[in-house]
């Protein structure tokens, strides 16, 4: 089974899909964001090179984001797994080329307006983090406020606020066409169409996984 890389725009539902994927096929989730915490680390010096600038506010550089990525993913050998989170620019893309063998990526397409209609639409519980969108009546909680798995409290995430959305959707648009071509020229790019619901979305990734097992 191939590895999947998952490009999109924030709220597009990688976290959702990612969810399904674990459960139905085994995969191995790695969110970029938790790798870079997994290696926080003063006695290395990717470790603290990653605290410096976490704790500064800032990115951190792309070759320590590859460095940090190329030891997550020894853990993995011989497990299908999907890759949340990057590539986020065409470096980035390159040097995970370095790294992952046999993967396809799978861009969820979606309009800025709905992407944001679900992002500032959304909570997610503080105990087991199931994603609920307020906005949505399939994805409602069934009582306002607390997680229908466990009972406990939903939260808003810090970031899901029209400022800071829109500044992330502008640096996926930034991005995106240079990544896509490369991709495409790759042969391993699939395109999901976003808008739909979340099971339409799973779906079409699904035939999209049928597909390469005959590869």
């Amino acid at each position: 089974m191939r590895n999947l890389v998952l490009y999109a725009p924030p709220a597009a539902g990688k976290g959702t899909l990612c969810e399904k994927l674990e459960k139905d096929y085994g995969y191995s989730i790695i969110s970029i964001g938790q790798v870079l915490r997994n290696n926080r680390n003063p006695e290395t010096e990717i470790g603290k090179a990653i605290i410096e600038t976490q704790d500064k506010g800032i990115l951190t550089p792309d070759d320590i984001v590859a460095k940090a990525l190329a030891i997550e993913l020894k853990k993995y050998t011989g497990k299908p797994i999907v890759l949340e989170g990057y590539p986020r620019n065409i470096s980035q893309a390159i040097a995970l080329d370095k790294v992952l063998n046999n993967y396809s990526v799978i861009v969820i397409q979606i309009s800025r307006e709905e992407a944001m209609k679900r992002a500032l639409g959304r909570v997610t519980c503080s105990n087991c983090h199931k994603i609920y969108n307020i906005y949505d009546k399939a994805l409602s909680p069934k009582k306002e406020g607390i997680c229908n798995e466990c009972g406990a409290k939903l939260d808003i995430r810090s970031d899901d606020n029209e400022e800071s959305f829109n500044k992330r959707f502008d640096i996926y648009e930034e991005n995106a066409p240079t990544i896509i071509d490369y991709y495409q020229n790759k042969n391993i790019l699939h395109l999901v169409d976003g808008s739909v619901t979340k099971d339409d979305i799973y779906n079409q990734v699904k035939e999209i996984i049928k597909g390469s097992k005959n590869d």
